[in-house]
């Protein structure tokens, strides 16, 4: 799932316990900037079973 509006502070793990009550996740990407080290502001979050998650919008 394509998460957008990430603060910069926000860890991967925020991110898990945010939506782990949607169902299991398998994997949790904060992508950074190459030159600056800093979050680019967006995050994926990979369900193990998009099928299970409960509701379409989060």
């Amino acid at each position: 799932m394509f998460v957008r509006n990430v603060a910069d502070d926000t860890r991967a793990e925020d991110l898990r316990r945010e939506f782990g009550p949607y169902g299991p996740i398998v994997d949790v990407y904060v992508p950074l900037d190459f030159y600056t080290r800093h979050p680019r502001g967006f995050a994926y979050v990979q369900f193990e079973d998009w099928g299970g998650s409960r509701g379409g919008s989060f």
